[in-house]
């Protein structure tokens, strides 16, 4: 009878406890339970609950998170897009051949993060900025002011190269895009 009691006044105390403690948690026990005397011993099977005190959980100890990041490298070739000079074969859908022997190009330096580039005349430079692994944009262009023959070539490529927002390697080949449209085609030289 000792033991009906017992176990009677345990979940009443439970209930007023959870009632009143919002914080309480009840966790199933799995040991047994002695009483003050030793002399009763309440096993697993007659009690399955008790209120353990949200104090006594340290959960920070319990949890782990790890963070894994990835670099997605966009060109497929041995080519990286900085350090690498590029040669201009096509620019907004028309193949481009020199009106000099000097090829026209454009280079990017990843230290300074600077770009040189040459369309027929004048010499161009300005700042480019990777915010993800395959956005680019270009930004600061000057150039120098020589007088020549065909000035909207120079226009029209340096218009372009602003309007650039990613790009795509493949093989030797970069690829200078506005959202999915294809700007200008380079390849790289040796």
């Amino acid at each position: 009878m000792k033991k009906f009691y017992f176990i009677l006044g345990i979940a009443f105390l439970t209930i007023v406890s959870c009632k009143n403690n919002e914080t309480s948690e009840t966790d199933v026990m799995n040991d047994t339970i002695v009483t003050q005397d030793s002399t009763d011993i309440v096993t697993e099977n007659e009690v399955d609950s008790t209120v353990v005190d949200s104090s006594d959980v340290d959960l920070l100890n319990k949890m782990s998170t790890s963070t894994t990041t990835s670099t997605t490298d966009p060109s497929d070739g041995r080519y990286a897009l900085a350090e690498t000079k590029w040669k201009l074969v096509e620019l907004n859908g028309k193949a481009v051949k020199s009106a000099t022997n000097k090829d026209y190009f454009i280079n990017l330096d990843s230290k300074s993060g600077k770009f040189a580039a040459y369309a027929g005349c004048n010499n161009f430079a300005g700042t480019f900025v990777m915010k993800a692994a395959n956005k680019l944009a270009f930004s600061k262009i000057a150039g120098t002011k020589m007088a020549c023959p065909n000035m909207s070539f120079e226009s029209n490529f340096i218009a372009t190269i602003e309007k650039t927002d990613n790009y795509m390697i493949e093989e030797n080949v970069l690829h200078l895009h506005k959202g999915k449209s294809m700007l200008a085609k380079f390849e790289s030289i040796k």
